[in-house]
């Protein structure tokens, strides 16, 4: 029964209807009770904002592709941005469609693999995009706890915990990885204790097995942050393009409500970057594709305490659009067109 339940979400075709179904259902709930109000709001949008709201989600993805080719260049000389650029969009797309986002890193090295990428160079690049995105994200979206702690704490404190645990799920893989590399005795400990009481809990299915791919991820991890130490100033500037992407992501919601019309001045800015941020710390928890109908849930009950109930579902509807649906449509369209493309065929310089 389990295998087959594993086997339907790994459907595409069925993850993508289970997307459509809950859309519906979040639709549904959301307006059903101020249909005419939210399609008032959306209908007197300001067409230069949302159009705007639009090129900044996009641009987005062009900036995802700017991490992507500073970091393959260093193996590819040939690899270049539009390579990049197409890669991201590629990846979102199959984030979008998989559960818990698994799918985007199988599809970028078949990209790769087209792009004239072999796949030890294709996986070591993936590795240092997680290392650093996973790092940066990390300290930017503490920084936001740390300065809006006992404001959101007041206001939100029957959420507030689950962001802060959200941030330790999201913190608890880069930092168990360094130290799993740093502290011997960590290691031993997890790889004797640790493994042996998963396997009694069934948690895991084969102690040697689990402790074959802990290694191969810890040797993977300490190769890769070994060589990104060697080059410093890449770091710098993969860490720039990681903390601008995700600043311009978790301020969409305030320029969705410029393009509404809502009242937001500069100050709220802040806030809107810090409540964006702990949406997607929440949505660690939700496996399902897109984090579907919670993502929606949690955006609508945080920034309903800034911009009311009614606002808000506009808001959230806007802001969705432009984020995950418009993204996975473009995705979709830019695979179709990538995998039809030549493979190319690179010499290294």
């Amino acid at each position: 029964m389990i295998n087959k339940i594993k086997k339907l979400f790994q459907s595409y075709i069925f993850n993508i209807a289970l997307i459509i179904f809950i859309t519906l259902l979040v639709l549904y709930l959301t307006l059903k009770d101020s249909f005419s109000d939210v399609v008032k709001i959306l209908s007197n949008a300001n067409i230069y904002w949302v159009l705007s709201t639009i090129i900044i989600s996009i641009f987005i993805q062009f900036v995802i592709g700017e991490g992507l080719f500073l970091l393959t260049k260093l193996s590819n000389p040939h690899y270049t941005r539009r390579d990049g650029a197409i890669n991201a969009f590629v990846a979102s797309f199959f984030h979008g469609i998989t559960p818990s986002a698994s799918g985007g890193q199988f599809a970028q090295v078949y990209i790769f693999k087209k792009q004239g990428v072999g796949l030890s160079d294709s996986a070591s690049v993936l590795w240092m995009d997680f290392i650093i995105y996973q790092s940066t994200m990390i300290a930017l979206v503490l920084f936001l706890i740390i300065i809006r702690f006992a404001y959101f704490k007041a206001n939100f404190s029957d959420l507030f915990y689950l962001v802060i645990v959200g941030f330790l799920v999201n913190s608890a893989v880069i930092i168990g990885l360094w130290a799993l590399v740093k502290f011997p005795r960590v290691y031993r400990f997890i790889t004797t204790k640790g493994i042996k009481l998963a396997f009694k809990l069934k948690i895991i299915k084969n102690q040697n097995e689990a402790l074959e791919k802990l290694n191969l991820q810890l040797n993977r991890f300490e190769k890769e942050t070994k060589r990104l130490k060697e080059h410093k100033l890449l770091i710098l500037k993969v860490v720039i393009v990681n903390l601008f992407r995700l600043l311009l992501y978790y301020s969409l919601p305030y320029f969705c409500a410029k393009a509404l019309n809502l009242e937001v001045n500069f100050g709220l800015l802040i806030d809107i970057i810090a409540l964006s941020s702990y949406v997607s710390m929440i949505n660690a928890f939700i496996p399902i594709p897109g984090a579907s109908g919670g993502t929606e849930a949690t955006f609508m009950y945080l920034f309903s305490h800034i911009f009311g109930g009614v606002t808000t579902s506009g808001l959230m509807i806007l802001w969705r659009f432009v984020t995950y649906y418009l993204i996975m449509l473009i995705g979709g369209v830019v695979f179709i067109i990538a995998k039809n493309l030549p493979d190319k065929i690179t010499e290294r310089e």
